[in-house]
């Protein structure tokens, strides 16, 4: 991890991006949970990510969904290095990456 970061230039950034490679879409608060980061961190590097093309984001429902932009001039690159990342991860880092994906609460819409 520490290479990557050093490479990618914030640990958020990098644990965001590891997390996008093994899911491929995901939404900030489960960032949140799974990783232990704060939602302002992790909406902050959401939102530089989205300018420089890296990531995608879909409205569904009630939330915004984002993944890696498949049409990223560099993904196959980019995907290459963090699956060499999470491979090289201790077993104890691993595991905040491949917790159950969590099922987001739909609100209730009001009855007319």
């Amino acid at each position: 991890m520490k290479a990557l970061r050093s490479l990618i230039g914030s640990a958020t950034r990098a644990k965001i991006l590891l997390y996008l490679s093994v899911y491929k879409e995901t939404y900030p608060r489960e960032l949140t949970i799974n990783l232990k980061l704060p939602l302002f961190g992790v909406q902050t590097q959401l939102k530089n990510l989205m300018a420089g093309g890296v990531v995608l984001v879909k409205n569904d429902a009630n939330r915004r969904m984002y993944r890696i932009n498949p049409d990223f001039e560099l993904r196959t690159e980019l995907m290459s290095l963090l699956k060499k990342a999470f491979a090289s991860l201790p077993v104890k880092e691993k595991s905040a990456y491949l917790k159950p994906k969590l099922i987001p609460k739909v609100k209730p819409r009001a009855s007319a």
